[in-house]
């Protein structure tokens, strides 16, 4: 956990948490962000959203503290592939976002030294990784396939992972500029706002337990949301080749240098080739999430009258 200590009045200020970064006078000055700012009145936390940084577990974590579970989430027709995924649906969770509370709220959560203002951050190979796996390689469906990009690649008709994975952090090297405009792709210290809120604790994804236990005693109920969108399990070593770790360096300057992650030197790049039947199941995945394409169109023309 990162862990953030909050001045007392009068005294002088404390360097915390960001290298080369003070902490802020609690005000209410956000204006870069809002629909991936929550606000849980009941327990006074406010989470701030970063993608890719556990933040499905999170969403139900915040769920969880209003007393709301899987079994109250009623359907979405949202383009998610997984039941777990709707908690995205903003207009369906039961936490608002700050755009949506009273002046009065948003001030509160903003500035009162009783509440806790969260966010959760990852290192920036294991996010940009987990991206490319989550939006890329398992085809969920988004603005990011439309956005300039290589092709998977292919060996002998099977798979090579770490190939489409280096392959598309070139393309996304040489198209920074569309795909760092996406939450998944961006650096995180945007998407912070970090001169704009008092955080009180700002953790590692490696740190959430940490983090749960807090917010457990912040509401009186213990927190078990269980992990959401988890990945493959590709470990970085196998992936990430000297190129391709300057360059996810290089994207993610700024969360290198304001975050404190430490830059890593990777003993890889190995084979990762799906064999027959992984490459097939992926094919398969494609076509499932087509046809989930297809059926949520087909709703949203019938809800328009069409």
């Amino acid at each position: 956990m990162v862990s953030w200590r909050r001045r007392a009045h009068k005294q002088p200020m404390v360097s915390v948490g960001f290298i080369g970064r003070e902490t802020p006078e609690a005000s209410d000055r956000l204006h870069s962000l809002a629909t991936t700012v929550y606000v849980v009145e009941e327990a006074k936390v406010l989470y701030v959203q970063v993608f890719k940084a556990a933040c499905s577990t999170m969403l139900w974590t915040i769920a969880e503290m209003v007393g709301y579970g899987p079994q109250d989430h009623p359907l979405s027709t949202d383009l998610h592939v997984t039941r777990s995924l709707t908690i995205h649906d903003v207009a369906l969770h039961p936490v608002p976002t700050i755009d949506t509370v009273s002046p009065a709220l948003r001030h509160e959560a903003l500035t009162s030294p009783d509440w806790l203002r969260v966010a959760v951050i990852r290192d920036p190979y294991s996010r940009l990784y987990s991206g490319w796996e989550s939006r890329v390689l398992l085809l969920h469906d988004g603005p990011w396939t439309e956005y300039p990009q290589s092709e998977l690649v292919f060996d002998d008709g099977l798979l090579d992972l770490g190939q489409s994975f280096r392959s598309f952090v070139a393309s996304v090297a040489e198209h920074r500029a569309i795909w760092q405009g996406d939450f998944h792709f961006a650096q995180q210290v945007y998407q912070l706002a970090l001169d704009e809120i008092d955080f009180t604790d700002v953790v590692t994804t490696s740190d959430l337990p940490i983090l749960f236990d807090r917010l457990s005693e912040r509401c009186g109920r213990l927190l078990n949301p269980g992990r959401h969108n988890e990945g493959l399990g590709i470990s970085l070593d196998d992936v990430y080749d000297p190129a391709t770790t300057s360059l996810c360096e290089e994207l993610y300057d700024q969360d290198f240098a304001r975050l404190g992650f430490p830059r890593r030197t990777f003993s890889g790049p190995r084979p990762v080739v799906l064999d027959a039947v992984a490459t097939a199941g992926l094919r398969l995945l494609d076509e499932r999430n087509k046809r989930i394409e297809d059926l949520v169109g087909e709703i949203a023309r019938r809800q328009e009258g069409r």
